[in-house]
């Protein structure tokens, strides 16, 4: 694929910018409701890096085993502050909040807009295909996206948003689709994945660059 790295940020003086939050409970039992709680409070604290548009990504089986679940990725987005995802959190249906896991790992994002409007298809985590198998939230502006996304397109990969993290998620599914071996680490194809995107560099005068 066309394109290098630089260092990347955006700017800390009330540019654009959004709010990244992870959880991993890791041999500490935990229900679905009390992580996507963990990750929804996690968001509110991020809440003045972005609020056009909220969301999360978890394991979506209903599974007792966690590597079965985590299989199932499922993603909750919404439209608005990060009240309004909570409360579209709490209408699924098809997502039992009462299921335990003693393994999970747990995605979140509230967005400030820059490529595409403030709606659930642009909002992150953005993801690599239908079924969900890689899914990214970014902060930041993939300058050379436009020539990703022609040549991923080029390679028959379909795009459903107007973001530029997209391409990210479908560039990590077209690099395992195409490893030269099956025994590619992750750490390895995020490294790939990296030395193809070009990103905005801006320095704020009271601080050193910050990376996103």
């Amino acid at each position: 694929p066309p394109g290098k790295r630089r260092s990347s940020s955006r700017s800390s003086d009330g540019g654009a910018m959004c709010g990244i939050f992870a959880y991993l409970n890791y041999h500490v039992p935990r229900t679905r409701r009390e992580i996507l709680e963990t990750l929804i409070k996690g968001l509110q604290r991020l809440e003045y890096r972005g609020y056009d548009s909220a969301g999360v990504g978890i394991d979506g089986g209903n599974d007792k085993d966690w590597e079965a679940n985590a299989s199932k990725i499922a993603l909750i987005k919404k439209k608005g502050k990060v009240k309004a995802l909570d409360e579209e959190v709490n209408k699924q249906q098809d997502i039992d909040l009462d299921i335990e896991f003693d393994v999970h790992l747990g995605i979140a994002h509230t967005r400030w807009a820059t490529h595409g409007e403030p709606n659930p298809v642009n909002s992150h985590p953005q993801r690599s295909d239908k079924n969900n198998e890689f899914i990214v939230i970014h902060n930041g502006i993939i300058t050379n996206y436009k020539d990703l996304k022609k040549f991923l397109e080029s390679k028959g990969y379909e795009f459903e948003s107007e973001t530029d993290t997209e391409t990210i998620a479908k560039l990590v599914k077209y690099m395992y689709d195409n490893c030269e071996s099956d025994g590619i680490s992750f750490t390895t194809l995020v490294e790939r994945v990296i030395q193809q995107l070009v990103h905005l560099l801006v320095l704020h005068k009271s601080s050193d660059s910050l990376g996103s």
